[in-house]
Formats: structure tokens, C-alpha cells, sequence
């Protein structure tokens, strides 16, 4: 997928880029990793998931699953939309991921797009604080 930038400040210290991917038969999941841009902290803002014009009469189901720890063994994964094309074939969203983040066709043959921006901010930046005021 091509990543373009879509926004940034005049300082440089946030970045924006369009964010993609297609969940099918074929590829079931898809991890989200974000790009190795210095030292910047990264979100992924997802906002769009719907299906193909290809895809069948069916339900989709997109769920999110939950970052392999040991500790989190009974953690099971989140359904964040149930699709079908003559229903509910797009949701709006206007969820915040950090990343690692892996998306999970589990039921459905697609095809499913997700759409969102990849969020990069510079670490350590300096805050602007308001002007005090003598009083």
C-alpha cells in the first residue's frame, strides 16, 4: 500500500499518512506496524471499515486480537463490526490503536477494507503553554 503524507504542522512535529488494507479468504489477518520514522510515537486512527462491491451475501465479521502476552492467555478477541452487503455494508468509526495491532477476518469471505491514518508524533516535544497574566 502507498503511504502518503495528507497533513503536517509547519514545525514538523506531527505527521499523517493514509492508511489501508484488504482482509479476504486469501488474508484473513493483516498486523499493523507503523514505519520506522526517528523517534516518534505512532497511533493508527481507524475511521472506515466496509465491504467490497465484490463481496458476497453474507455476514464479515472484522474483530481486533489482543497482543500475545502470558499473562493475558484468557483475553479473547473484540468485534469492532458484523458487515453484510444488503444490511450494513460500512461503519464509521473514529477508533485510536497503538500499534501493534492485528485485524481478524473470522467470518466471511470479504472482501473487507479498512481505512484510517497512521498518527506519528514527535516524542518529547515541547508543550505550548498559555501567556500568564499579571494579576
Amino acid at each position: 500500500m502507498n503511504r502518503s503524507p495528507i497533513s503536517s504542522t509547519s514545525e514538523k512535529e506531527t505527521l499523517s499518512l493514509l492508511w489501508g488494507c484488504e482482509l479476504n479468504q486469501e488474508r484473513p489477518t493483516w498486523t499493523f506496524k507503523p514505519q520506522k520514522v526517528g523517534k516518534q510515537d505512532c497511533v493508527l486512527l481507524l475511521s472506515t471499515i466496509s465491504l467490497g462491491e465484490k463481496a458476497k451475501e453474507e455476514v464479515n465479521v472484522v474483530e481486533i486480537l489482543p497482543s500475545a502476552s502470558p499473562d493475558d492467555k484468557k483475553r479473547r478477541p473484540l468485534t469492532l463490526a458484523s458487515l453484510r452487503a444488503s444490511v450494513l455494508p460500512m461503519v464509521v468509526l473514529g477508533l485510536e490503536f497503538s500499534p501493534p495491532v492485528t485485524f481478524q477476518l473470522r467470518a466471511g469471505s470479504g472482501p473487507v477494507f479498512l481505512c484510517g491514518q497512521e498518527h506519528y508524533r514527535k516524542k518529547g516535544g515541547k508543550k505550548r503553554r498559555g501567556s500568564k497574566t499579571p494579576s
